[in-house]
């Protein structure tokens, strides 16, 4: 596990040594036909969790959805430049793991919302955020036996952290963080 930590930031880290020298020229930035942040972004992931000291495979969609439009666009339809100090998104989620262990069978779906905060950087953008869902949950991974069969609705709150990082203008690769709290769990 630590290998895989290290070897990420390794890679994170030489990704944002690349886009740097293109993020220090404002021509660049003030140039673009649009100007403005984009209202819309689809992030699919793939992670880790550990419910019980072992850990599963992650996997998660989330569409980020803009809050908000430029001061000086009266129709929200974009040309306007504005600064971007901090942008506010709304963030509805799915995700998905099934446990391994050959002892307690079972999965957990999650159909969420976020509403997150972005800090934007010259070749970055860092993230803060939280969120609520509904965790569709088997029994047996609630109840950590077997014997119990059927599966649960419980409602789950988030917060999470992470960073993006800008490989083109429409492309980037983000690492985040996650800390879930599911009822009953």
């Amino acid at each position: 596990m630590r290998l895989w930590l290290r070897t990420s930031a390794l890679i994170g880290a030489a990704l944002l040594c690349t886009n740097l020298a293109s993020a220090q020229s404002r021509n660049d930035r003030d140039d673009r036909d649009d100007g403005d942040v984009p209202n819309y972004a689809l992030a699919v992931a793939v992670g880790l969790v550990e419910p019980r000291n072992q850990t599963e495979t992650y996997y998660t969609a989330q569409l980020r959805i803009r809050i908000g439009r430029d001061e000086d666009d009266e129709n929200g339809g974009g040309g306007a430049r504005r600064d971007r100090s901090i942008q506010g998104y709304i963030e509805p989620e799915v995700g998905y793991w099934k446990s391994t262990d050959d002892r307690i069978k079972g999965d957990d779906t999650l159909l969420g919302v976020n509403l997150v905060g972005a800090f934007p950087f010259a070749a970055a953008e860092s993230f803060l955020g939280v969120g609520v869902g509904a965790h569709f949950v088997d029994s047996s991974l609630l109840e950590n036996t077997s014997a119990v069969k059927g599966s649960e609705t419980k409602l789950g709150v988030n917060a999470q952290f992470g960073i993006d990082l800008n490989l083109t203008r429409t492309l980037s690769v983000f690492g985040a963080g996650r800390f879930d709290l599911v009822q009953g769990a």
